[in-house]
């Protein structure tokens, strides 16, 4: 068993903002009260490995989940090469123009 808690956007999606893989454990378990405030789903799924940033989310209603992905953000090495690579293109397209 596995414990969520979730924020429903519509009524049949929901982003999962906490999941806890061993609710009834001696130790690390959560308490009546902590179990309350949420749902217990037999299984997580794993996000995959794409290089993305994963989102979980839940049917409220279903309790199907999924994961939603998104392009992470690039490292600053990643923008300045980026940057180099465009000013690279932009100048040797004017120096075509300008030289013929």
């Amino acid at each position: 068993m596995n414990f969520i808690k979730f924020v429903k956007e519509t009524e049949t999606k929901a982003v999962v903002y906490f999941t806890h893989r061993m609710p009834f454990d001696e130790i690390y378990g959560l308490t009546e009260e902590e179990l309350s405030k949420g749902i217990l789903v037999e299984e997580v799924p794993d996000p995959e490995d794409n290089g993305k940033e994963p989102t979980l989310y839940i049917n409220p209603e279903t309790l199907e989940m999924w994961y939603e992905y998104k392009d992470l953000p690039l490292t600053p090495e990643e923008r300045i090469n980026q940057l180099e690579t465009q000013l690279k293109i932009t100048q040797d397209a004017l120096d075509a123009l300008l030289l013929g």
